[in-house]
């Protein structure tokens, strides 16, 4: 991340490329770095007619070409903005837009210098055998926006705030990070909401973050299981009952919840083994915080409940899925079930 934000700062000083390659998911950088080349152009220019946007599941990058290549009516410096980039990847697109990579790779190799190029290509990965992919990364500045580490959503955030002068404790801080997954976009854009509701004391609160950062289901499913798992029965079928009144289905609630006690298993098993934190999460190829939590989750039951319950929530899946059983029936005696097995 201490490279794009470098990338921003260059943009800011207008020391612009010819073209630009926005490569990763992480959407707050990408806003920060569309903004910061947007702004950058309107500061040197009032024209805006001169800032363009393509989408090449619209538009072939043979008429992006052409516009690139096309001098400004009101002279100035042309920005143009190519969404959908998917020519760079593998990717199958059912489309009739017909595009000349060629083109693309002639135009790289002698820009014009009228026109700034950015390519923005959300995709965890870009097909590199293709001649077009491989012209782009050496002959573009290749900004990566690939998804923020623990560390720099931390970092970032915190530089966010003391930026804007707002103020918040370590444990509303830890509770932010927890409703958004540490995921920096999600965080970003939650303490974006929360700002504005502090816009007079500057002092965001464990409070409003309960109260106005919502809770995603996988998260509600969680606390749902940690509740089966301590056998509360009472409040377990009460946050069930919450989410099928928000509409949630009973079978994608069933699917997650044997996700976790999967998780919880494995966990278990590679602890037990003498694996740590930072090697199960590269075995189960998830988050280390995914595996923080199921780590202090664990060690709080016996593998053999684990298994039992797995294989209780397998069992109601496929009667389920047999039509056999009601769906959201299924759940519900799936808790009681647990609550009275023998740890």
């Amino acid at each position: 991340m201490k490279s794009v934000i470098k990338q921003i700062d260059e943009i800011n000083k207008e020391k612009l490329k010819a073209v630009y390659a926005i490569i990763g998911t992480e959407s707050v950088l990408i806003e920060e770095v569309t903004n910061a080349l947007t702004k950058t152009i309107k500061n040197k220019q009032k024209d805006e007619m001169n800032i363009l946007h393509f989408d090449l599941n619209e538009t072939s990058i043979d008429d992006v070409i052409f516009e690139a290549e096309s001098f400004p009516f009101f002279g100035g410096q042309k920005l143009i903005f190519v969404h959908s980039s998917h020519i760079f990847t593998g990717k199958k697109i059912s489309s009739n837009i017909i595009h000349t990579p060629t083109l693309l790779e002639s135009y790289l190799n002698n820009p014009s210098d009228f026109s700034i190029l950015v390519f923005i290509a959300p995709y965890d990965k870009l097909d590199k055998r293709k001649k077009v992919t491989k012209a782009l990364l050496k002959l573009s500045e290749v900004i990566d926006v690939t998804p923020a580490t623990e560390k720099e959503t931390v970092d970032y955030l915190r530089m966010y705030l003391k930026e804007r002068d707002f103020k918040i404790s370590k444990e509303s801080f830890e509770r932010l990070l927890q409703l958004t997954d540490r995921n920096l976009s999600k965080a970003k854009n939650e303490l974006d909401k929360l700002m504005v509701y502090h816009v007079e004391d500057k002092l965001i609160t464990i409070e409003s973050i309960n109260k106005l950062v919502s809770k995603s289901l996988e998260q509600n499913i969680f606390e749902l299981n940690e509740k089966v798992l301590k056998k509360n029965v009472k409040e377990s079928i009460e946050l069930y009952q919450d989410l099928l009144h928000q509409k949630e289905d009973p079978i994608k609630i069933l699917a997650l919840m044997i996700g976790q006690f999967r998780l919880l298993l494995q966990v278990k098993i590679l602890r037990k083994k003498g694996y740590q934190q930072a090697d199960i999460a590269s075995i189960l190829k998830i988050h280390p915080y995914r595996v923080k939590l199921a780590l202090q989750m664990e060690k709080l039951f016996k593998q053999e409940a684990l298994s039992q319950a797995h294989h209780y929530l397998i069992t109601a899946d496929y009667e389920i899925k047999s039509g056999k059983v009601n769906p959201e029936m299924q759940i519900e005696l799936f808790i009681w079930k647990f609550s009275s097995m023998n740890e």
